[in-house]
């Protein structure tokens, strides 16, 4: 049976496509194109090699660990989840993991995929794999070179709460702690980590 929630047709017609940039991480395409309405046009999209990763690791007393780090392109500070881009060939679990040992020297015995992603899909081909991380181990964070980072562990409901009133800006992040909390109150997290998440709970920052 048809979804019919989908629409297949592409209105869109494509009569060249160059890519005056490219690098590692990302090509910069030029399309040139027939507009749905019939008129000629444009349209430059980004992209993207490298399959986006993210990790929200959340420990056994319902507490979220985070990384702080300044963005480049935002001018900002931002607090989100472990991510990063899987590496040619890499599976995304691994980058996970990696990402998670790298950012917060944290291990851990359980990952769940909750939840893929088109970020930007105005601009961007980018596609994005979500993982909860549970059954956490501490150790030392390896983070890359270009990477200055602060950890911090809060309470799952503070952390909620950021991404509810626009201090967690992040979309990875905010699309994974929403997704998170949807899982703990629809029953589809063990009961004794849903229990933690959404109940009192102390945090601290490191």
């Amino acid at each position: 049976m048809q979804d019919t929630w989908d629409d297949a047709e592409n209105p869109w017609t494509v009569t060249e496509i160059t890519r005056p940039f490219e690098n590692a991480w990302l090509a910069i395409e030029s399309n040139a194109v027939i507009h749905p309405d019939g008129k000629p046009g444009s349209y430059g999209v980004v992209r993207v090699h490298r399959l986006a990763v993210g990790v929200l690791p959340i420990d056994d007393e319902g507490c979220v660990h985070l990384v702080g780090q300044w963005r480049f392109p935002l001018g900002r500070y931002s607090w989100e989840m472990p991510e990063g881009g899987a590496e040619p060939g890499e599976d995304a679990l691994d980058c996970a993991r990696r990402e998670l040992e790298e950012e917060t020297g944290l291990s851990a015995r359980a990952y769940l995929p909750i939840l893929e992603m088109d970020l930007s899909n105005s601009l961007t081909d980018e596609q994005a794999i979500l993982y909860l991380a549970t059954d956490l181990t501490p150790g030392e964070p390896k983070p890359e070179g270009t990477e200055v980072l602060k950890r911090r562990r809060a309470p799952f409901a503070e952390v909620l709460s950021r991404v509810a009133d626009g201090r967690i800006r992040d979309a990875m992040t905010v699309a994974a702690v929403l997704r998170a909390h949807h899982m703990a109150v629809t029953g589809q997290l063990p009961a004794a980590l849903a229990a933690a998440m959404l109940g009192p709970s102390q945090g601290e920052a490191t």
